[in-house]
């Protein structure tokens, strides 16, 4: 009776492991020893060029550990989106993967770049199709930031930061007290562009307005203070502003020109901020769809980053079991 308890439990504790990857399992994607190895090294090959470490030990884990947990965390990320990046469109073309590469080899040199790769039985081609899978990654992180964020908030954000997509070129007159700043509007309100820069010349408080006509030059409106700004962009081209106050007195403007950058160009840059957050959200909700396995020896996986974690003996959860 004894025995047939020992063999029971030998067969429940068999059945533990059956369906635990060796490496780890992303889906019907599997990560096996091999190819973690070639992951490895291309990231060891970089971490050499860079002059730096392949990943980051935590307390009491091994630099062997440590990389292996990067390069399996970048292949997680990679099998999570390479999904959704085919269904829409947006794997890495040649051209821009062969432009990242270039870029490498410019900032190391092709020797030094062929050497790193040859010394780890790498190939150009086994680069390439990393700079691939990062440059995808890129790709559905702004994607799906895009879609998580919505265009309603993106056009609200756009009217809210105008100013840091508005170039302005304009000159001003600077003056110390309003009742002064109303007069040069009522004397300049229909001046032209050499009538107000004359009038800049004479009676502008801003030291070398006499040599510059009161220029301020042509630069991101948002670099301005944010009255002088706002009163700036509001104009058109050859128009005179009301009084204005800043910090540095009161102003009149006239804007010579302005350039605002259109919405759809200036999407990157509202995106941007809050990227990470929504595609962290997303990540956790595709870590549930594709039901993602990690081999206890390599680390904990962690959902929102799609990336492995260090386990420690002395994490509550984290014995950590040999692989099958």
């Amino acid at each position: 009776m004894r025995r047939l308890s020992f063999l029971f439990a030998l067969l429940l504790l068999a059945s533990c492991g059956l369906d635990r990857p060796e490496v780890a399992r992303v889906g019907q994607a599997e990560v096996d020893p091999a190819e973690l190895r070639q992951l490895v090294s291309l990231q060891q090959a970089l971490a050499q060029l860079s002059g730096g470490g392949c990943g980051q030990p935590t307390a009491g884990e091994s630099g062997e550990a440590a990389c292996d947990r990067q390069a399996l965390s970048g292949e997680l990320l990679w099998l999570g989106v390479e999904g959704y990046a085919s269904d829409h469109d947006l794997v890495a073309g040649d051209h821009d993967v062969n432009e990242a590469v270039d870029q490498l080899e410019a900032q190391v040199g092709g020797e030094a770049l062929d050497e790193a790769l040859a010394a780890r039985s790498l190939t150009r081609e086994d680069l390439q199709e990393l700079g691939r899978k990062i440059l995808t990654i890129r790709a559905v992180r702004s994607a799906v930031a895009e879609d998580e964020i919505g265009a309603e908030e993106l056009r609200r954000l756009y009217g809210e930061r105008i100013l840091e997509f508005t170039t302005i070129e304009a000159d001003h007159i600077l003056v110390e007290t309003e009742e002064e700043a109303r007069t040069e509007y009522r004397r300049l309100r229909d001046a032209t562009r050499s009538e107000f820069e004359a009038e800049a010349r004479r009676v502008s408080t801003e030291p070398g307005s006499e040599d510059t006509g009161g220029s301020v030059g042509r630069a991101v409106a948002s670099t301005f203070a944010e009255p002088f700004a706002a009163a700036a962009a509001a104009l058109r081209p050859g128009e005179v502003s009301q009084p204005v106050q800043t910090q540095f007195g009161w102003h009149v403007i006239y804007l010579i020109d302005e350039d605002v950058e259109p919405f759809a160009e200036a999407k990157p840059a509202l995106i941007e901020p809050l990227a990470d957050e929504a595609f962290q959200t997303w990540l956790e909700r595709r870590a549930e769809e594709l039901d993602v396995s990690v081999n206890p020896r390599y680390g904990r996986f962690e959902s929102r980053t799609f990336s492995v974690s260090a386990v420690h003996t002395t994490d509550p959860d984290g014995s950590v079991a040999p692989s099958p």
